[in-house]
């Protein structure tokens, strides 16, 4: 037996010399590939999102690790949510990159009371009186853009409108209407204030993740200078107008935020808003309106094409309700079908990506939510707005574009702090209602007046992440005059 297990030590020695080799081989790209994977960022992911899918792929519900940011946690638990409802306070690292635009001290880190005396002071600025008085005013500025598209139909059979730029002029324009003035000055290029302002932010976003080079450095400082010399001198003309008829008698009217800005004390010193925290706060909302706004509305477009069914719905509604005439505030709030389409719409594609919450002490949360645990204080918790509107725990079939969802028998069936696009609790966006009767006029408008279809590719919508999501290759809509339509 001996002799016979002698016979195979060759054969054997030589299997361990061939096997070694090649298991340290499989090894060392086995932990090359969990190397890899170990050293995944924003940009090999594609995208903040994209990163945060893959970690929440990885690591479950909570991610603890391999995030772009210190003492940083990403959350997808509407438990944890409903706990720091009322936690106002924001890291002050993660807006950081933000500073050239809205200064170092800015609305977006206030402390939670700090933010809630501003809050105190400015949300008139954002009620049912001021839309009543500013509406008109908004609305006529969509109307010049279904003008100047009616123009180009008068000369061919159909259209193609890049929407996405198209809406972004128009939530530019009208976002500055309602919390600048009513009578911003009519030599304002609103093109090139517009494209100062992407580039700006587009190239701040970039920079934090280390993206830009010397010669979008330079373009970004370009862009930067211009957008503020601009907003400058749009507060510094309002801020004269007001000097010049201060004493002088004049009708009670509603103040809008620049109203409040420079009429009314700063909470947080108790002497006027300076200069610099008037640039900055109107910096920050013309960031959360614009951008909003501006991307809900063809994204709401594109969902409609992409589901006749839900479309011709709505299109049924619009033309009961409205009859042919201009849809008046009043109008927008009875139509429940146009109200479920863009909340359905910012649940598939909602333009904010992130909210975030500084947690300065643990013990608060492991209370309160079971199996939670933040290890120190001072954490901050993201909240991925995308990962929850397509969690099918949360929503069923999150795929499905289904308007039905927020319908009045069924809004009672999703789970509470599940759908976020404004933010939530303490600091979700003052501006929710104007931001959602900028969209609804836009909307109504454009199917009162064409038929529309997709003009392009499915696959060529293609998301890109900047201060909001924003359609890498815009979104391109073929318009059509109705027949039977009066003009």
């Amino acid at each position: 037996m001996l002799n016979y297990v002698l016979d195979y030590i060759p054969y054997i020695v030589i299997a361990l010399c061939l096997i070694y080799p090649l298991r340290t081989i499989i090894y060392d790209q086995f932990q090359a590939v969990l190397s890899k994977k170990k050293d995944i960022d924003v940009a090999s992911a594609g995208g903040f999102i994209p990163l945060l899918r893959i970690l929440h792929a990885e690591q479950g519900a909570t991610v603890t690790s391999n995030l772009p940011f210190e003492n940083t946690i990403s959350v997808v638990n509407s438990e944890v949510m409903k706990a720091t409802l009322q936690i106002g306070d924001r890291p002050i690292g993660l807006f950081k990159f933000l500073v050239p635009l809205i200064g170092e001290d800015n609305f977006q880190i206030f402390d939670a009371e700090r933010a809630a005396r501003f809050k105190k002071v400015s949300g008139p600025a954002f009620g049912q009186e001021v839309l009543t008085t500013k509406y008109d005013d908004m609305r006529s500025i969509g109307i010049d853009l279904i003008k100047r598209w009616e123009e180009s139909l008068n000369l061919q059979d159909s259209v193609i409108i890049r929407m996405q730029e198209e809406c972004l002029e128009f939530a530019l324009r009208a976002t500055s209407k309602a919390i600048l003035s009513t009578d911003t000055p009519q030599d304002l290029d609103f093109k090139k204030f517009k494209q100062s302002y992407d580039a700006t932010l587009s190239g701040l976003f970039d920079k934090q993740f280390g993206l830009l080079d010397d010669l979008r450095e330079e373009e970004l400082q370009q862009s930067l200078n211009s957008f503020l010399t601009t907003l400058s001198k749009l507060i510094n003309d309002r801020k004269n107008k007001s000097t010049e008829v201060e004493n002088t008698e004049k009708p009670a009217y509603v103040k809008d935020l620049l109203d409040i800005l420079l009429t009314e004390n700063d909470p947080d010193t108790g002497c006027p808003f300076s200069d610099e925290m008037i640039r900055s706060i109107m910096s920050i909302y013309l960031t959360a309106g614009y951008h909003t706004t501006g991307v809900a509305i063809p994204f709401t477009l594109f969902a409609l094409t992409q589901n006749p069914e839900a479309k011709a719905r709505l299109q049924e509604e619009i033309d009961e309700v409205l009859q042919d005439r201009l849809p008046t505030l009043e109008d927008l709030s009875k139509m429940d079908c146009l109200t479920q389409v863009i909340k359905e719409a910012l649940r598939v594609h909602p333009p904010g990506t992130f909210c975030a919450r500084l947690i300065k002490t643990g013990s608060v949360l492991s209370k309160a939510v079971e199996n939670f645990q933040v290890q120190t204080d001072n954490t901050t918790i993201l909240y991925c707005i995308p990962l929850y509107h397509e969690n099918p725990s949360y929503f069923a079939n999150p795929q499905k574009f289904d308007p039905s969802r927020f319908s009045r028998e069924n809004i009672k069936n999703i789970k509470p702090n599940t759908y976020c696009p404004f933010g939530f609790g303490a600091r979700m966006c003052p501006a929710e209602r104007l931001a959602m009767v900028d969209i609804k006029i836009m909307v109504c408008m454009i199917m009162q007046k064409f038929d529309f279809e997709l003009a392009m590719k499915v696959e060529d919508v293609q998301m890109e992440e900047r201060f909001v999501v924003m359609a890498k290759n815009d979104i391109l809509i073929k318009l059509k005059p109705r027949s039977g339509i009066n003009a």
